[in-house]
């Protein structure tokens, strides 16, 4: 049995967990990705479990278990909303892909997101990337509520 996993930040902006062991306060922190460096810190399992039980941000996307154990396997099948948990959480790799892909499989994909800071995480990309197609830039812009001009005026 491990007593470690491996928790991944993939999003572009910092995390902070704050883990309440034996009366003080153990704090975990993420920096979050850069390019296509991600962020993972490997956190004892007790404290995966409460953030399981106690908050949403693997169903958000804020943080992703690598699986790559039988026990982190087991782990992440128990999120409450395992579909959310896959529609909120990409890589960097895999939004160039959605973002540089066929128009109506973007807008399908990105469709299925429904965090705000997964739909920023994906703006930066685009951003990063510096996605052209006016039709994709449109409808990312629709699609996060602001206007075009607004958001790729860079």
């Amino acid at each position: 049995m491990t007593d470690t996993i491996k928790v991944a930040r993939y999003r572009n902006f910092p995390y902070t967990v704050n883990y309440t062991v034996n009366g003080g306060i153990k704090t975990y922190q993420w920096a979050g990705s850069r390019g296509d460096k991600t962020d993972i810190k490997e956190v004892p399992t007790e404290v995966v479990d409460w953030l399981l039980m106690t908050s949403g941000c693997f169903r958000d996307g804020e943080l992703k278990i690598i699986e790559d154990t039988e026990e982190a396997k087991v782990i992440a099948s128990n999120i409450d909303d395992p579909e959310s948990y896959k529609n909120n959480t990409h890589t960097r790799a895999e939004l160039v892909k959605i973002l540089e892909g066929n128009f109506m499989k973007m807008k399908s994909e990105l469709g299925k997101i429904t965090v705000q800071s997964e739909k920023q995480y994906v703006l930066d990309v685009a951003k990063e990337i510096k996605l052209d197609a006016n039709s994709k830039l449109k409808f990312i812009a629709e699609w996060i509520g602001a206007p075009v001009d607004v958001l790729f005026d860079e």
